[in-house]
């Protein structure tokens, strides 16, 4: 005991009022974070609840859609939608590339063409 009290010490704190509304200012905010994340984990295990629950019905659509697609008689339509979206594209990627190629080229082409008009013409005033 007396070894204990020998090593006992106090210390003064200036303003104990004010140290202790400092304390449990902390604390409260303390408190309030812990609570922030307590609504966050449930929100974080509602979340995965709802992607697994969402995973169950895409899997049951799934299963549904094959065997509705077994019932019904096969058809060429898919193979139509297919080369309709490929000639959108072809479409698509054209309408993309002339306006490249006509910036380019059309000087060149234009060039191209108007030497080959005048020896045609030069053919046609030698004919003549």
């Amino acid at each position: 005991m007396k070894k204990e009290s020998e090593n006992i010490f106090f210390v003064g704190i200036k303003e104990p009022e004010e140290a202790r509304r400092d304390i449990l200012e902390s604390l409260k905010d303390i408190v309030e974070n812990l609570q922030r994340f307590e609504k966050f984990k449930e929100t974080r295990k509602d979340k995965i609840e709802h992607i697994n629950k969402l995973g169950k019905i895409i899997k049951d659509i799934n299963k549904h859609f094959s065997s509705l697609k077994s019932s019904f008689p096969e058809a060429k339509l898919r193979v139509i939608k297919a080369t309709r979206k490929a000639e959108k594209k072809k479409l698509g990627a054209e309408k993309k590339r002339k306006p490249a190629e006509e910036k380019k080229k059309p000087t060149s082409e234009l060039e191209k063409l108007e030497s080959e008009l005048s020896e045609i013409e030069s053919k046609l005033g030698s004919l003549r």
